[in-house]
């Protein structure tokens, strides 16, 4: 069998001889050949210019991190700069995300007029087209040293009075101002009425990205360009253009008429021919006889298909024609309105609109609401839900978490009484006077923020035929109207306050703190942040008949003053040479007896005499303490002849409550905002921001009630005493001036922009009684939660029980 085994393998090796023989060569040679490859390979590459370069490739070694890879790219850095060409430039975000993102409103409206119709045509345009655009201003001749004496805003007068370079100018301050703050833009002449609501309803179906040169109105010296009378709509992209060619059209007006210099600059600039029709839409004028009289021409204009769809119309005599037209096309709309609410209504009751019916998952569930109401919110958790109130026909149940209920008066009185009328009205006229209401047994109602206020009634009726009394629930709503923006003035956050800071000798501690974390601030140091700057604070240093007083070397007051003047003079020699630093100054009142407080009225009467009217005043108290941004609340929050701003603090509880007893609590250095320590105090009215001119005009509607104090023997006298009619400051704004009142709770601790009041209200008899109480029942609020106060009252108890059993166990006589 070996023999056989062997004979078989020499054959095989004999037919595949010069297989194995190849095989033996080419591992012989590749092991001769290798290392002299790996040593050294000289190669040549030609590069892209024609030369050639020599590369050497060296033996990698593993052992070695030094030694580079044969195919690891490298960057050759000669020949270039070692500086970046640019020096990159760190990122400048904007005020608003709107101009971020590029956002603009939609309409601006310019018009051309002249201090002759200042007066007459250009108030006539305001008053019917500025409520419809996002803005309109007025371009006239400079006034000069005549002032126009009119209150109307937008106005903007040039020096060069020439007439013909009076459309260039406006053009000019729109593309320098407004440019990117709108899409369209529409100049006009003061001789022209307006459709604004056409014209605007023009503008929204136009997409911003396309070019807009619109008008019409050609006038009868048959100029090839559209018209300034009958206005000329442009959109964002042209105005963008047309800024590079303004120079052009300067240097070319040389034409007598608007039109023309005006038509010819925007078609050079950018080659857009005006047009009446663009993107499906229509812009029409009517050109009206220079007899046209509005009393005796309108009626043969009503039935015109152009007078109707007309954008502008001119030229209108006299602003009492303006006045007409805009009362004609008003009526028009309102009619047109009426009757398509009247036809979408006759579509629900068909039932050809039942897609308006809220649903609640259920056909028969949707229909129990009139088909096209506002169906309300539906809660997404349990944490959602909005709350509902019990009530009766004389209290409210409950009133608040601190309360389980309060008396219905005024307009919540009248409110529900109007409701159950009206719901038992109803009853009994559906069921054709069998049923008579007789009382209300229960009632719930609740407040939705996307429907208004819900009302349901559990209401009693006695049923005529049988004598029997029947009980009905009905479910009442009543709708919100229509929300609406109130339009408010521009205010900024570079008005200098004046902190007005009132001080006792019973504060004069915390008016020393006070005082130095104000020049802590105000100099630029960390913790209270920038609250000081831009401001000035004015001490009113409330003097006690029986205390040292002025000049005398115990003065009350000496260390508060000495303070005052080092830190004054520091803040002077860092801050001079710039503006809006702060400064700290005092005024001085002396009570007319002890222990008398001098009112507040009294207070700020002596103190607006040491500013001027047009100042920002904070009238606060020493054991505030503000935190960062506070002082642009104050500043963004109070408007000259709008509105002041009562900030509502976080008042902490009193300190021997909230930190002592069974879970002891070290007091923070700065109070935290938390509801076991405070509270968000909305009866302290301690603390309002205000201009001087609106107190000053608010000051002297109740100066019959509470006369002005004009030096300190006034005191004496009763000046400035508080009645129950005005008990306050805020009291006066609240109802001797039609100035709005601003209350907000400062509670982003994020921000820190919260104001705190570390002590609680203090009550003097002097008051008027109604506030003497009203002040009792603050300073009881201010005391502390439920769970603390139970607490403290279990320990009196349980301590004053231990007394007495201790007294009776050694028979000890008690003092009564």
């Amino acid at each position: 069998m070996f023999s056989t085994m062997s004979r078989n393998i020499c054959h095989y090796f004999r037919q595949n001889t010069v297989f194995f023989v190849g095989l033996c060569i080419g591992i012989s040679l590749s092991l001769i050949v290798t290392p002299f490859m790996e040593d050294e390979c000289f190669f040549s590459i030609k590069n892209p210019k024609g030369s050639y370069s020599e590369h050497v490739s060296k033996r990698r070694s593993l052992s070695s991190d030094s030694e580079k890879d044969d195919f690891e790219p490298q960057i050759n850095f000669a020949g270039k700069p070692k500086k970046a060409s640019k020096t990159p430039q760190s990122l400048l975000r904007p005020r608003y995300y709107s101009t971020e993102l590029g956002i603009r409103e939609k309409l601006f409206v310019g018009v051309l007029t002249s201090k002759q119709n200042i007066h007459s045509r250009a108030v006539a345009i305001n008053k019917t087209v500025s409520d419809t655009v996002n803005k309109i201003m007025f371009f006239i001749d400079s006034p000069g040293p005549q002032k126009l004496n009119i209150s109307m805003p937008g106005i903007l007068g040039f020096s060069d009075t020439r007439k013909i370079l009076k459309p260039f100018h406006a053009i000019k301050y729109i593309l320098d101002n407004l440019l990117d703050e709108f899409d369209f833009f529409y100049l006009v002449n003061d001789r022209t009425y307006i459709k604004a609501r056409k014209l605007l309803s023009i503008v929204e179906k136009i997409s911003v990205s396309k070019e807009v040169h619109m008008g019409d109105g050609r006038d009868s010296n048959q100029s090839p360009f559209c018209s300034l009378n009958a206005g000329l709509l442009l959109s964002h992209s042209v105005m963008e253009k047309i800024r590079g060619g303004l120079d052009w059209c300067v240097k070319n007006a040389f034409s007598d008429s608007d039109d023309d210099n005006v038509g010819r600059c925007i078609l050079h600039s950018s080659g857009i021919p005006c047009s009446q029709n663009l993107f499906g839409e229509k812009y029409g004028s009517l050109h009206l006889d220079d007899d046209f009289d509005i009393e005796r021409d309108l009626w043969q204009f009503t039935n015109s298909d152009k007078f109707q769809e007309a954008v502008s119309i001119f030229p209108v005599p006299n602003a009492r024609t303006t006045y007409k037209l805009h009362a004609y096309f008003t009526r028009v709309e309102l009619e047109a309105n009426e009757q398509e609410i009247k036809r979408f209504k006759e579509l629900i009751i068909e039932g050809e609109k039942n897609k308006l019916m809220p649903s609640n998952g259920s056909r028969t569930q949707s229909n129990i609401w009139p088909v096209g109401s506002q169906p309300g919110s539906q809660p997404n958790s349990r944490f959602d839900l909005l709350p509902w109130d019990y009530f009766t026909t004389s209290s409210l149940y409950p009133d608040s978490d601190f309360s389980s209920s309060r008396l219905l008066r005024g307009a919540e009185l009248a409110d529900i009484q109007y409701i159950i009328n009206t719901t038992a009205l109803y009853a009994e006229e559906q069921y054709q006077g069998r049923l008579r209401f007789r009382r209300l047994v229960n009632g719930y109602r609740r407040f939705d923020p996307s429907r208004g206020m819900d009302y349901i009634l559990d209401l009693t009726f006695r049923n005529t035929s049988s004598g029997l009394e029947v009980q009905k629930r009905f479910e009442v709503a009543k709708p919100l109207g229509s929300s609406e923006i109130v339009p408010m003035p521009y205010v900024t956050e570079n008005t200098r306050v004046t902190i007005l800071l009132p001080i006792s000798a019973n504060n004069a501690n915390w008016a020393l703190e006070f005082i130095r974390a104000y020049s802590q601030s105000s100099s630029g140091g960390t913790g209270m942040g920038a609250w000081a700057r831009s401001t000035y604070l004015l001490l009113a240093l409330l003097y006690d008949p029986l205390l040292p007083g002025k000049g005398h070397k115990d003065d009350v007051f000496g260390k508060v003053k000495s303070e005052a003047l080092a830190i004054a003079g520091a803040l002077r020699s860092m801050q001079s040479g710039s503006s809006g630093g702060s400064g700290i100054a005092w005024v001085s009142l002396k009570s007319p007896s002890a222990g008398v407080q001098v009112p507040e009225f009294a207070i700020i009467d002596m103190a607006v005499k040491k500013v001027n009217q047009d100042s920002l005043m904070l009238y606060t108290r020493p054991n505030a303490i503000f935190h960062l941004d506070f002082m642009n609340r104050v500043r963004m929050n109070t408007i000259l002849g709008w509105q002041v701003f009562s900030p509502i603090p976080f008042a902490e509880y009193h300190p021997d409550i909230v930190y002592t007893g069974p879970d002891f609590v070290t007091r923070p250095a700065e109070l935290d905002v938390n509801k076991s320590y405070g509270h968000f105090d909305n009866l302290d009215t301690n603390h309002l921001s205000f201009y001087v001119k609106d107190y000053l005009i608010a000051r002297k509607m109740i100066e019959n009630s509470v006369p002005i104090v004009r030096a300190d023997k006034d005191l004496a006298h009763g000046y400035g005493k508080p009645t129950e009619e005005y008990p306050s400051l805020y009291s006066m704004f609240v109802k001797a001036s039609d100035l709005h009142i601003l209350r907000e709770a400062l509670a982003d601790k994020n921000q820190k922009n919260r104001l705190d009041s570390p002590l609680s209200p203090s009550c003097e008899p002097s008051l008027p009684a109604k506030t003497f109480a009203e002040c009792i029942h603050h300073a009881d609020w201010a005391l502390g939660t439920r769970a603390q106060l139970g607490i403290l009252l279990l320990q009196y108890r349980e301590h004053k029980k231990w007394k007495n059993d201790f007294v009776e166990a050694f028979q000890f006589p008690v003092r009564k």
